[in-house]
């Protein structure tokens, strides 16, 4: 199995010590040799004064300076950092079950994936609105073990690393900002021929905090979403035709969203809620196909998912 390498990109938020601390208990594998390995994105070491507060010490955690406020470079330096076979993307705030690395490798050698990606649970404020936390706004669904794939995603994700040397893969610094980036990555991937293959038992979870709730941040970030979907999928279909028809398909998707949510909305606000996110969701699309540009959903000292 040789090395594996556990990237975070990080401004420092407290959350990080959770995610550190999870880490710290996870089950070994036979044969592992285990680095953490962090990408400082803030403007003051934020990350590495909380590393160094918590002193983990059966923990090999290595800190790298960046502080560019945009997770693209984070990210690519955690890559250029990465020496041995295998990389696994974790989010700053989330943490992860026990059998965690088990499950993702358990996953990788039964399906040959060159990329493995796994759940990622929201764990909403106690105060959180009953309809929305019922709706469940913030959680992917990436499908059942060993769904093939044609993108992925930052957080809870094992990639090989020769595959991605070999293809010179990087994190776009233009989508560092607006989000997507991983979206686009992995698209990259797969338009190489990596295999990316879901799975269910690998969890982590992951912690929403109150500005995630605003139902309008919500929705942006469902545009966006819709959006990079829309964009990777361009890569290997750029004809005049197949986006004529993956428009009129979105079009029609938005159509039938959009009379669902008004009829749910007096019924079920839940129900409602998740028809405006599929509106959302295709409205993205038809920005991909006007190549409008995405919503900038990061700050360019905070990095927000």
């Amino acid at each position: 199995m040789g090395h594996i390498t556990i990237a975070i990109a990080s401004v420092g938020r407290e959350t990080l010590a959770e995610t550190l601390i999870s880490l710290s208990k996870i089950a070994c594998l036979p044969g592992k040799n285990l680095t953490v390995l962090v990408a400082d994105d803030s403007k003051d070491q934020a990350a590495a004064r909380l590393i160094a507060r918590l002193r983990l010490e059966d923990l090999d955690i290595k800190c790298i300076p960046v502080a560019s406020g945009n997770i693209s470079i984070a990210r690519n330096a955690l890559l250029d950092q990465t020496e041995g076979e295998w990389i696994v993307f974790v989010d700053d705030d989330e943490w992860v079950e026990r059998d965690w690395l088990i499950r993702l490798f358990e996953c990788q050698n039964d399906y040959n994936a060159d990329v493995v990606i796994g759940p990622v649970y929201p764990v909403y404020p106690n105060d959180a609105p009953g309809w929305l936390v019922r709706a469940n706004p913030l959680y992917a669904d990436w499908g059942h073990r060993g769904k093939r794939l044609t993108t992925g995603r930052g957080g809870n994700t094992l990639a090989r690393m020769w595959f991605i040397r070999q293809h010179a893969l990087r994190f776009d610094p233009a989508l560092g900002r607006s989000g997507g980036e991983d979206t686009a990555f992995f698209a990259n991937a797969a338009a190489r021929g990596a295999v990316i293959v879901a799975t269910d038992d690998a969890i982590a979870r992951e912690h929403v905090p109150p500005e995630r709730l605003e139902p309008d941040y919500i929705l942006r970030r469902g545009i966006r979403s819709g959006q990079s979907y829309a964009n990777s999928r361009k890569l290997k279909n750029p004809g005049l035709l197949w986006q004529f028809q993956f428009g009129g398909d979105a079009v029609a998707k938005c159509t039938i969203a959009a009379i669902l949510a008004l009829a749910l909305r007096p019924v079920d606000r839940a129900r409602s809620f998740r028809m405006k996110q599929k509106l959302a969701l295709n409205l993205g699309k038809l920005r991909a196909l006007f190549n409008l540009p995405l919503a900038q959903l990061y700050a360019a000292n905070n990095q927000t998912k």
